[in-house]
């Protein structure tokens, strides 16, 4: 009986086939990326193995326009466990809460304060959350100007990811679009004690200029008057 013989280049493919089934067909692993700029932050994501989308949360009123703008503070899941549904909120600069609970930690200073106690205007706008973000992701802001005062009445949202931001405001989310966008809006912390998601508030909100590395820019909506409703 002859002996059955396999030409060298069968032989070459038989042996690359036989390593690719033993590869170890692990998911990817979710690396460090917090402190990380976003940009960077998903191109490692990539690197580790996952090609599909990453949830990326926060951005400011007008969303995540530049990614390289924007730093990791906050990552799932953490570093080292398999890569599923990644997601990353974002901010501009990230406020590390040991340096802040720390004796010698020094309190950062709003960039932008009002010098005077906001009051209800007598031309405040009537409107809703979807109306007010519409106007505001518009081109100039649908006309909206600095000083201009809105009243509407939303729902608490995402209340997981309220922060301080770099202006020392606190920022709270109201619902929009049945939950596929959020409203911004800042405030002081102390206004939304006790604040739950799915809470109905009315409220009373100035759009306001706020300086963000060296940079001022309006459309930020900061709190002029605020009560439960219900």
């Amino acid at each position: 009986m002859n002996a059955l013989r396999i030409a060298p280049a069968a032989a070459s493919l038989l042996l690359v086939l036989a390593l690719a089934a033993c590869g170890s067909g692990e998911p990817a692993v979710m690396p460090e990326v917090v402190g990380k700029q976003l940009d960077v932050a998903k191109s490692d994501i990539e690197r580790a193995g996952f090609g599909d989308d990453i949830e990326v949360v926060g951005g400011g009123i007008f969303g995540v326009l530049d990614d390289s703008n924007w730093v990791v503070c906050e990552q799932e899941p953490a570093a080292g466990a398999d890569v599923a549904a990644p997601r990353l909120v974002v901010d501009r600069e990230c406020v590390s809460t040991e340096e802040s609970a720390g004796p010698e930690a020094t309190p950062t200073e709003p960039t932008a304060e009002p010098t005077t106690e906001p009051t209800v205007a007598a031309n405040v706008v009537d409107t809703s959350v979807d109306e007010l973000l519409d106007r505001l992701n518009s081109a100039n802001l649908g006309g909206i100007e600095v000083g201009d005062q809105f009243r509407f009445t939303g729902e608490l949202f995402a209340s997981e990811y309220w922060y301080t931001g770099a202006t020392g405001d606190y920022v709270v989310m109201f619902k929009a679009h049945d939950g596929a966008d959020d409203l911004f809006v800042l405030l002081d912390e102390s206004t939304a004690a006790g604040w739950t998601d799915g809470m109905r508030i009315e409220m009373v909100v100035e759009n306001v200029e706020v300086e963000l590395n060296g940079e001022t820019s309006d459309g930020w909506l900061r709190t002029v008057s605020a009560a439960p409703v219900g």
